[in-house]
């Protein structure tokens, strides 16, 4: 082992995709305006009970229909 050279690694080559900490920075601010609430709306909680109510009707109503046309082949 004495022989062996050891290879030199830079700082960056051990990452997979250096960046900055100031490009890391901005990168996190322009993502800050997509999750933004906008003023006026829904808090998170409102908007996911809703979303949740419509998809449990959903569901509902595939079932009634899915066991109402099983009904009618059995008769």
């Amino acid at each position: 082992m004495a022989g062996r050279k050891k290879k030199k690694m830079s700082q960056d080559s051990s990452r997979r995709n250096p960046m900055k900490a100031e490009e890391m920075r901005k990168l996190i601010h322009s993502f800050r305006g997509i999750f933004k609430r906008k003023p006026g709306d829904k808090p998170f909680a409102e908007e996911w009970a809703e979303y949740k109510r419509e998809e449990k009707e959903l569901e509902e109503r595939r079932y009634q229909r899915l066991s109402s046309a099983g009904k009618k082949s059995a008769v």
